[in-house]
């Protein structure tokens, strides 16, 4: 039982946190970056390091989603995640376009809302069994 409720929680805490995170990419440069001079590693900061911790995030996002789809079967909410996913990424590191950064970090957000919905009406539906 409590097995079950850490593994929503990672689910649905993980999509959301890597969503959020590539929303407010453009504010991660001088977050890593003060964070990094704070502890005496300033000079880590490049573009290798932030692309790969964006993939990271991203693929953070992309696991919860999976997780969530492995229990509710409806797996275009992975699909639509990976689609966000690519355009953020894309757009910020591939063609460097914020509006197309933006619209991927949006269809995220809302994709994990609905992904969310759609798990608790499936316990929902699994508690009236």
């Amino acid at each position: 039982m409590v097995l079950i409720k850490v593994r929503e929680i990672a689910s649905a805490g993980g999509s959301g946190f890597g969503s959020l995170s590539s929303i407010f990419c453009p504010a991660c440069v001088p977050l890593i970056g003060s964070f990094f001079s704070t502890i005496g590693l300033g000079g880590l900061v490049n573009f290798k390091l932030l692309s790969g911790l964006t993939i990271l995030f991203l693929v953070l996002g992309l696991s919860g989603l999976y997780l969530n789809s492995r229990y509710h079967k409806k797996l275009y909410f992975l699909l639509v995640g990976g689609l966000g996913s690519v355009l953020v990424y894309s757009g910020r590191y591939l063609t460097e376009s914020y509006p197309l950064m933006i619209l991927g970090g949006f269809i995220l957000v809302g994709n994990v809302i609905f992904d969310y919905k759609a798990l608790k009406n499936c316990k929902k539906s699994e508690v009236k069994k």
